[in-house]
């Protein structure tokens, strides 16, 4: 079977590309054009490989026609012979350099060629290493003994590991930067105007590289001083409008400060997308507009004009305020100028948590949740859910029968409803507050291999609905796991979720491929509601597919997968995912009020 590269792969051999093209003296454009397509890559939330099988790669923004060509052949026969030419001109040890930190293709090119560097992977840059440790590169032309020493420690940053391109998942960035954020705040309000994150970060990325911030003062000099305090391994820059620090745990942050008068417009230009920032750019240039990250030029008289908020950036290129989820070119300026702009749903708009997992024990092959019922009570009502549906996994189906399987579903309805009764009066007793919240039981059920559920029919009887997901074989082919999806799908009137649809776990493991035109079509004709998984290694669904689903009228139902009382507080992560997928409150079940909600989970069939 033919491997196809990952997306981090695919970007890596398009940045390839466009290195050659740089030390080839290529047309700008052409160097432009490989690294908007390997951004584009990079940031996609489900596999170029997937896009590619929907015919849907040439759609991608940043990917032009001739790249979707040479994609398409790579696809089709494992290789590019384009590819292969073109980088057959360039010394191959040149590639391994550009994973090192500060050196990019020319300066790549000149340290092969100079220095007689023929080494490939670790071996080159361990060459380059020893070539710098023995005074070889300062006496480069164009380099010198800073350089030098630059060099040295921007390898040992590398072969650390400690290198920027190595992703995190968005919960982890988020975390990282609140402490840094926090850190700055301690200069006080007369300092710190306003902070914000920016970038992908900003954008709600399911993965993400370096975290950059943002700080409007007009007390630049000492924004920056204070923030090289926080403790980091290295101090990559530093300078009177900002600065870089490698953090221990091998992160980059990149801090960027601004006067107020103009921080929209840096706020704006350093949130992107590039994509997103270049379809802005052009659209201004047609009103006789310029945008930088300082303001707005009138080209005509060169007057520029700046802006301390990006509301009002916008709406001097003709626009409204486009939430930063949107920001991915996928037609968001094109609805702002025609008044179509989503209404994106917020975390407020959350009515319920149907994902928990307790710790009651079912004798399940996956993993038991850490708190009983109780306690994901008490969050809720802290919350102010309306419900919430505890979703177990299923009975083992290897270690059970089928009449145990349904005997142990009986127990378990019997225990939740007399501990639900008993915590509705405990607190009662200290609530006066009647709008407790009500209480679905629900199981997560296996769909295996060959699309049957691992729950009897009879043991239907015992739960309110059920969330159906992949656990195993995801290395099925494309049509076998749409046939499998689908025959779950559609076995019992209970099935009322598809949960974490793709089985991904971001930058651990790939989602599996279906066809989504039949699964939305029997998602819409049962009204199955495709679960948008909040829990930080899956994000599942991915925002494209959200994107495409909610264009096919399909409703979507945001949970956290608890399996801990703490992680029902994730739940903003799938509501971010959600709005990169255009989604409203109207699109999402679990906005819906209790009685609402319920009709759909229980009476619509």
């Amino acid at each position: 079977m033919m491997k196809y590269p990952t997306n981090l792969e695919l970007a890596q051999l398009l940045r390839k590309m466009a290195a050659a093209y740089q030390i080839l003296g290529e047309n700008r454009f052409k160097i432009i054009a490989y690294e908007r397509a390997a951004d584009s890559i990079e940031h996609l939330t489900s596999e170029a490989k997937d896009v590619w099988d929907e015919g849907k790669l040439a759609e991608v923004s940043g990917i032009g026609e001739a790249i979707a060509k040479h994609l398409d052949e790579l696809y089709t026969t494992g290789k590019v012979n384009y590819f292969d030419e073109v980088m057959r001109r360039v010394p191959q040890a040149v590639f391994p350099l550009l994973s090192v930190p500060g050196i990019g293709p020319k300066k790549a090119y000149k340290l092969v060629t100079e220095l007689a560097l023929d080494g490939t992977g670790e071996k080159v840059i361990e060459e380059l290493a020893q070539a710098a440790r023995a005074h070889r590169i300062a006496t480069l032309e164009g380099f010198g003994e800073k350089s030098e020493e630059d060099m040295v420690a921007a390898i040992t940053t590398y072969q650390k590991g400690a290198i920027k391109e190595n992703r995190m998942v968005l919960p982890l960035a988020d975390s990282i930067a609140k402490e840094i954020i926090a850190h700055l705040q301690q200069l006080g309000a007369s300092v710190i105007e306003h902070i914000d994150v920016l970038g992908s970060l900003r954008r709600q990325v399911a993965t993400i590289g370096d975290i950059d911030i943002a700080v409007a003062t007009k007390k630049p000099e000492i924004v920056v001083a204070h923030f090289v305090t926080y403790p980091h391994q290295k101090l990559i820059e530093k300078g009177p409008t900002g600065a870089s620090l490698l953090l221990h745990n091998g992160r980059q942050v990149d801090l960027r400060v601004q006067e107020p008068d103009s921080y929209g417009a840096m706020l704006q230009y350093f949130t992107g997308s590039k994509n997103h920032n270049i379809k802005l750019r052009s659209h201004a240039l047609e009103k006789g507009l310029s945008l930088s990250e300082y303001g707005v030029k009138i080209v005509k008289s060169q007057k520029s004009i700046k802006y301390d908020s990006e509301e009002k950036f916008y709406k001097a290129v003709g626009l409204p305020w486009i939430a930063p989820e949107l920001r991915e070119d996928k037609g968001e300026i094109e609805a702002g100028l025609q008044g179509r702009l989503p209404k994106l749903v917020e975390t407020a708009d959350i009515k319920g948590d149907l994902h928990i997992h307790t710790n009651y024990d079912l004798f399940s092959s996956h993993d038991l949740g850490a708190d009983p019922l109780a306690v994901y009570l008490d969050r809720a009502l802290e919350i102010g859910y309306d419900y919430i549906g505890i979703s177990d996994h299923n009975p083992s189906v290897t270690k059970h029968s089928q009449k145990q399987i349904v005997e142990i579903m009986k127990r378990r309805k019997a225990y939740y409803e007399h501990q639900y009764s008993s915590w509705i009066q405990n607190v009662s007793k200290k609530n006066t507050m009647d709008n407790h919240p009500s209480l679905f039981i629900m199981c997560e059920v296996d769909i295996q291999p060959d699309g049957t559920l691992a729950l009897p029919k009879e043991a239907f009887d015992y739960v309110d609905a059920v969330i159906v997901s992949i656990h195993s074989s995801f290395s099925q082919s494309k049509t076998m796991t749409t046939k499998r999806v689908l025959a779950a799908l559609t076995v019992h009137p209970k099935v009322r979720i598809f949960g974490h649809p793709t089985g991904r776990l971001l930058i651990k493991r790939e989602g599996v491929e279906m066809d989504w035109s039949e699964v939305f079509a029997v998602c819409k004709e049962r009204e199955i509601a495709l679960e948008i998984n909040a829990y930080p290694e899956r994000l599942d669904l991915p925002d494209s597919i959200v994107y495409d689903a909610r264009k096919a009228d399909i409703r979507f139902c945001i949970d956290t997968d608890s399996h801990a009382v703490s992680q029902m507080d994730m739940m903003r992560y799938g509501v971010s995912v959600a709005r990169r997928g255009w989604a409203e409150k109207r699109d999402i079940v679990n906005s819906m009020e209790y009685t609402e909600f319920k009709k759909w989970m229980v009476n619509s069939r």
